[in-house]
Order: C-alpha cells, then sequence, then structure tokens
C-alpha cells in the first residue's frame, strides 16, 4: 500500500437491478476491503430523493460501517446544515463517539441554507475565516434552487416557516458545543454526549 493517505467517498450506490438493501451490504463489504488496504478514511455523502442513491443519512450509514470495522476513520462528506440544527447534529456525533472514540470526521456543508453574510464580511468570492476554520464563500445556490426537484427537496426537508441559520453561527456553535463553551444570554449549556467528542470538524462550505 502506498505512503500516500487515500480515502473512499461512498454514496450509497443502489445499482440497476439492485435494492437499497444491497447497497448497504456492498457498501458495508466495500469499507471492509478499503480498511484492509490500508485506507486512512471512508467518507458518507447526504442526497436525498434520488432514487440511485441510499446514503440519506449520514449519522445512520456510519454508525453500520463503525460496528463492521475497527480502525479506520469515519465521516461525513457532508452533513447537509440546510435543515440541520447545530444541536442535533452534535447530538448524533456525539453518540457515535460513545460507541466508537476517535475514529471520526465531521464534514458540515451548507445545503443551500442560510442567509447571505453581513457586508462587514469579505466579498462573497473572498470567503472568511472563523476559529480556525476556513469557511468558503457561499456558492450561488440560486439556480439550483430554480430546479423543481431541489426546491421540493428543499421544501420536504425542513419544518413550514422553518429559516435555515446562518451557515458560518453554525459551524461555530458546533464547535463551542463539542467544547464545551456555549454560552446564551448567560445561560451554560452542555450536551452529553456530545461535549467532549473526539470528532474532527471538516468545513466543505458546499
Amino acid at each position: 500500500m502506498s505512503d500516500v493517505p487515500l480515502s473512499v467517498l461512498d454514496l450509497v450506490p443502489v445499482m440497476s437491478g439492485r435494492t437499497a438493501a444491497d447497497a448497504l451490504r456492498e457498501s458495508i463489504d466495500l469499507a471492509q476491503q478499503a480498511e484492509g488496504f490500508g485506507y486512512r478514511r471512508y467518507w458518507f455523502a447526504e442526497h436525498h430523493l434520488n432514487p440511485g442513491v441510499a446514503g440519506t443519512s449520514p449519522a445512520v450509514v456510519l454508525a453500520l460501517i463503525a460496528g463492521a470495522t475497527s480502525q479506520i476513520r469515519l465521516g461525513s462528506g457532508a452533513v447537509q446544515m440546510g435543515h440541520r440544527t447545530a444541536l442535533s447534529v452534535v447530538e448524533e456525533f456525539g453518540l457515535l463517539d460513545v460507541a466508537y472514540p476517535g475514529r471520526l470526521d465531521l464534514g458540515l456543508g451548507r445545503s443551500g441554507g442560510g442567509p447571505p453574510p453581513p457586508s462587514t464580511r469579505p466579498a462573497p468570492t473572498a470567503g472568511w475565516t472563523a476559529n480556525g476554520l476556513r469557511i468558503p464563500a457561499k456558492f450561488p445556490i440560486e439556480r439550483l434552487l430554480a430546479s423543481p426537484r431541489i426546491a421540493l427537496t428543499k421544501t420536504l426537508l425542513q419544518q413550514p416557516q422553518a429559516k435555515a441559520p446562518d451557515y458560518a453561527e453554525q459551524v461555530e456553535t458546533i464547535l463551542a458545543l463539542l467544547r464545551g463553551t456555549y454560552r446564551s444570554d448567560g445561560i451554560e449549556v452542555h450536551i452529553v454526549p456530545g461535549e467532549g467528542a473526539e470528532v474532527q470538524v471538516v468545513d466543505s462550505g458546499q
């Protein structure tokens, strides 16, 4: 095996003539093979309303793969934050870290959520840095949302009248919750499981 660290990004594809159950079994087998060959990481993407993809919930699939492997690092590439809260993400990955400590990478993506950045931040093409993480410029999602299928997906994923928070603020909140430093109006918040989890946070900025 090469010394170059290699990773796998798995969509849990449902092949022609196969089922979602087949796809999950094949992903488990592939992850085991990747671990045996010395791959560094195994990532799962999040996709919705796609009959050819069974990877709708990275946390659930990660739990299945973690139970079938022993040392390969596992990650989400990425959790779509446009319809999630920071608390729900930290609690999910905190549970995974309790069961499989020190093996998780939490990849985060915009997924079309959040208001535009305030004028005090750099221009959209520049992005900005928060808490040591590079927050890329927001992807121009408007053209994608013009697609009826994409718009329907967003409608079905979000609660009625819900509005996604600012993406960079979500990243900051996740980091604070993991560190145990989150405060709001003088109130301390501590999450068990979640706080102190050995989760590597990776901003994909998609």
